[in-house]
């Protein structure tokens, strides 16, 4: 008997232990490591490094992110200003791109490690911030049910490894909305329900603070959940309690707001530059998808969505689908929050559908791919309302139970049934699918049962949803590529850097650099941290590529590179240095300097300073826009500037329409262009030796080199069609090249000083004109002639920033501030200054309220316990001792 009371108090308290772990702070703790364990596992499984040779650089992250946390470690270990960069794009405001990529507050660690691994550096605050997420998605069912149980951490786990983070955890700068966004949640409900209003403010305001795009998401988002909660929450005896609450959200909305002026507004005044600034509207309704399609996504291994299918990314865990069903049935909920509830998953599944509504969630512009980035919202509000029905399941009735398994396992059927072999879709995600939704109905069955202990059960659905998540995670997200190739370059570039700036040591002259050959992306200037001439980024200046696109370079929608560039081109942009893996071939315009590891130095002989003068009606002659040509164009440059013809002069060549043959009939730069866009690529053969070049459809020439006498070139399409190349072929007459330099560099800036935001320098006018510089047009520069603030033009349709001087000698200063600065954080230092009174208020006589609270609340014990003894008596017509 004593032995089987002993094995029972041991068992007890190993239930006890096991409560206790399950419903301590200690599921806070495994709401952060067991993701994190997770998702270091799939890195494991992947090769990335430091676990092998491959890396997570997936889409932009490759071509962006990388080079502009690059830039910004830079910035911060050399103490470089944070207004305006010259290693992006000829110069842009900073700004605008620490704004949209680098804003976040955890970004300024990066300086604390080697820029070497920086990859590894973005890996780390992906895989912390996803762990971060279900740790505060966590903490917000424990605070908003006041409750503590380890079942939360399991749907915390669902929200950190849901499809949006598979799909979407590359772009790092979105991942801090998504762990604030339970904050901002569980900081409205108490503005609401407790009139507290700085938890809201506060963690809106970093949200804002740290990517203002997806925060327009969760702002619109924070409008209807706070429709739903003044809808949902008892009626008050005093109407005007509605009015103070609404009062409430306003102020500390706005205050939010302010908090982040001094990233929003530059950033607002900086998108007026970009394709971006431009808003428009769609007049017409139309649908992307039918509701079998919706419902598919929330299934098991459904492959994520990247493109411009518009596909939401929204699986979050297969138990909802039996959950929804039950919060529906739910008796312990009132039937007004469950209608506003599901109201408001309409709004965001109708947003995913249509177009209207996809427009406006995405800051009134659709998105270029990457559907849906308001996703995660949405799961955040699906996963809270199936926390509801979860945490009443002893509540339902074996039918309610069985009722909502099979009808989800009836719908699968019929998706399974209506699959086509033209569909993709992989039959096999259904039975993934309903196998953990049994494993999910046995477990709510059990939970029914008296006898069973409801913590090993939670334990063993934890165990589940680690199973669950770690399957979908490793079938749908993380691709990978190579990371030796990726960093092939890193030291043989900064070695050639180093060189470089020992030949230019003493000199405070201005000048450029390019990735010739062997680039990989049109950031490497950033990657690198050198003053360069490309870009890919949202924040592009718009009239920038349009000029690129007159002038025949690289250029798309949020994109220009130096890709296409001619002498003329290399010497008007003030590019000095080229770095290339490939020997480059010519005459004297170039000249190799240096060498290392496999890549080449060379030095551009005729680079014009970053400003010279050109005649006062240069503007009226050089109308860039309107000629397809830009051998053309290029022309007309010259022209304008130097009054020199025919700088390029067009030859003949055979031309059997998709394919052509020239012939050099002595020494000589050659350049083609093909007009047909619907060609992509082209291979060309010189004297034998091929050569693919890509990116012609995006305007782009084609720098053929300098060929001998004789060679014979052959130009075909790559993608093998049959398409008429419609192509053009010039020479570069080069003794007029050497005279345009001639003119043009004899009334050129001569640099004093300059840094990222102030140049300072002279310049001699030989007659009244125009001082052409390549300093991108924004009107956030100010501009100084002997000491006198004038007034600026532009060149090239607002491409590029021009002063008119009159004859003379002349002291230029430019000095860049980014617009909305000054305001914005005057904005945000009164809004911090409001906070801080607030939380001191609330810390200076939090002790004051506490103890008049506490005295009130002691004498009303002492009176309800004297009524209680009042009432006995009278009762029981005894007296109470």
């Amino acid at each position: 008997m004593t032995d089987n009371n002993e094995k029972k108090n041991a068992r007890e308290g190993r239930y006890a232990a096991l409560h206790e772990l399950t419903h301590s702070r200690a599921v806070y703790v495994m709401s952060f490591v067991v993701p994190l364990v997770i998702m270091i596992a799939i890195f494991i499984i992947r090769d990335i490094y430091p676990f092998g040779d491959s890396c997570y650089l997936r889409s932009d992250m490759y071509h962006q992110y990388c080079p502009f946390f690059s830039e910004l470690w830079s910035k911060i270990r050399d103490g470089g200003s944070l207004y305006y960069s010259w290693d992006i794009g000829m110069g842009t405001n900073f700004m605008a791109i620490f704004g949209y990529y680098l804003s976040s507050p955890s970004n300024w660690f990066i300086a604390l490690f080697p820029q070497k691994y920086m990859i590894e550096i973005m890996n780390a605050i992906i895989l912390l911030k996803i762990a971060a997420s279900s740790f505060t998605f966590t903490l917000y069912l424990c605070k908003h049910n006041k409750r503590r149980s380890l079942s939360a951490a399991v749907f915390g786990l669902f929200y950190a490894l849901s499809a949006f983070i598979a799909a979407y955890s590359w772009n790092l700068m979105w991942l801090d909305c998504v762990l604030l966004l339970p904050l901002v949640v569980l900081g409205l409900e108490k503005l609401v329900y407790e009139g507290k209003g700085l938890l809201y403010s506060i963690t809106l305001g970093f949200t804002i603070l740290s990517n203002y795009y997806i925060a327009i998401m969760v702002c619109i988002s924070m409008v209807i959940y706070f429709i739903v909660l003044i809808v949902s929450r008892p009626v008050p005896e005093d109407k005007t309690e509605y009015a103070r609450i609404i009062l409430r959200f306003i102020v500390y909305s706005l205050l939010a707001g302010a908090f982040a002026a001094v990233v929003l507004l530059p950033e607002m005044y900086a998108l007026e530059y970009t394709a971006s600034g431009k808003i428009n509207f769609p007049k017409t309704l139309t649908r992307y998808f039918s509701f079998v399609t919706i419902f598919k996504r929330h299934l098991i291994n459904t492959p994520v969505s990247l493109g411009l299918d518009h596909m939401p990314n929204i699986y979050c865990g297969v138990a909802i689908l039996v959950l929804f069903p039950l919060y529906i049935m739910c008796n312990k909920i009132s039937l007004r929050e469950k209608i506003m509830k599901v109201i408001a998953l309409i709004v965001f599944l109708v947003a995913f559908n249509m177009n209207i509504p996809n427009f406006i969630w995405h800051g009134f512009h659709y998105p270029n791919s990457l559907p849906c980035r308001q996703s995660f919202i949405y799961i955040f509000l699906l996963l809270s309302i199936c926390y509801d029905a979860f945490i009443n399941i002893k509540n339902y009735s074996k039918t309610q139970i069985g009722g909502s398994f099979w009808s989800v396992m009836l719908f699968l059927i019929y998706i399974g049934n209506t699959i086509t072999d033209d569909d993709d879709f992989d039959f096999k995600i259904l039975y993934i699918t309903g196998i953990f939704i049994a494993v999910y109905m046995l477990i709510a069955l059990l939970a029914r049962h008296k006898k069973l202990r409801t913590d090993i059960l939670i334990v063993a659905l934890f165990a589940v949803s680690i199973i669950e998540s770690t399957v979908n995670m490793d079938n749908t997200g993380y691709s990978i590529t190579s990371r030796p190739y990726y960093m092939r370059d890193y030291d043989s570039v900064n070695y050639l850097k180093d060189s470089v700036d020992e030949m230019e040591n003493g000199n405070s002259d201005f000048y450029r650099m390019t990735k010739f050959r062997g680039y990989r992306s049109k950031n490497d200037s950033a990657w690198h941290n050198f003053h360069g001439a490309s870009t890919f980024s949202s924040t592009a200046y718009a009239s920038l590529t349009s000029f690129y696109d007159y002038m025949g370079l690289e250029h798309s929608t949020n994109a220009y590179a130096i890709n296409g560039a001619t002498p003329l081109v290399y010497s008007i942009f003030d590019i000095k240095y080229f770095i290339s893996n490939q020997e480059i071939k010519g005459a004297d315009i170039y000249s190799l300097v240096d060498e290392y590891d496999g890549e080449y130095l060379y030095r551009n002989n005729y680079t014009l300073p970053l400003a010279f003068m050109v005649p006062s009606d240069f503007n009226g002659n050089f109308q860039a826009s309107g000629n397809p040509n830009p051998f053309v164009i290029q022309n007309l440059f010259a022209s304008s500037a130097a009054g020199i013809d025919d700088l390029f002069y067009r030859i003949t060549f055979q031309d059997d329409s998709s394919s052509a043959t020239i012939t050099a009939d002595k020494n000589e730069y050659l350049y083609m262009f093909i007009m047909n866009t619907s060609v992509k690529s082209i291979n060309v053969t010189v004297n034998g030796v091929p050569e693919t070049f890509t990116g012609v459809d995006h305007g782009r020439m084609v720098d053929l080199g300098y060929v001998s006498a004789g060679s014979s070139i052959h130009v075909s399409n790559s993608d093998g069609g049959n398409e008429s190349l419609q192509m053009y072929a010039y020479v570069l007459d080069l003794d007029k090249f050497k005279q345009l330099y001639d003119a043009l560099s004899d009334e050129g800036l001569q640099i004093e000083s300059y840094d990222d935001t102030h140049i300072k320098g002279s310049v001699t006018a030989k007659n009244n004109g125009l001082l052409y510089t390549s300093i991108p047009y924004d009107e956030s520069y100010t501009v100084y002639v002997d000491g006198v603030k004038t007034d600026y033009t532009s060149i090239g349709d607002n491409a590029f920033i021009a002063v008119y001087l009159t004859a003379g000698t002349h002291d230029i200063e430019f000095k860049y501030v980014p617009r909305g600065l000054r305001t914005g954080t005057v904005l945000s230092i009164i809004s911090l200054l409001l906070i801080a009174g607030c939380i001191f208020y609330r810390i200076r006589f939090k002790k004051e309220i506490s103890e008049d609270g506490a005295l009130t609340e002691l004498a009303n014990a002492r009176l309800a316990k004297r009524s209680a003894q009042d009432n006995k008596i009278h009762e029981s017509g005894k007296d109470v001792e």
